[in-house]
């Protein structure tokens, strides 16, 4: 599996994949607009490099199932 098969799937289902297949859990950061970026959404891969991935949240499901996360403050 190359990681690049992962962009654009719900960090859920990535983390299944990729573990699934033996490789070690990466860590994982999640971007957001620094406008003021959503607080619910799907939380999809944007980006894979060496050992992380980058998530972003996509308002495309049902926001009464998804969860309000907040990011933590930027320093």
């Amino acid at each position: 599996m190359r990681p690049e098969e992962l962009l654009g799937l719900p960090l859920e289902e990535a983390l299944r994949r990729w573990t699934g297949a033996g490789f070690a859990a990466p860590a994982v950061r999640e971007t957001a607009d620094p406008r003021g970026g959503h607080e619910t959404g799907t939380l999809r891969v944007v980006r894979v490099r060496d050992g992380e991935w980058v998530t972003a949240r996509f308002l495309d499901g049902d926001p009464e199932k998804e969860r309000k996360v907040t990011c933590p403050p930027r320093e």
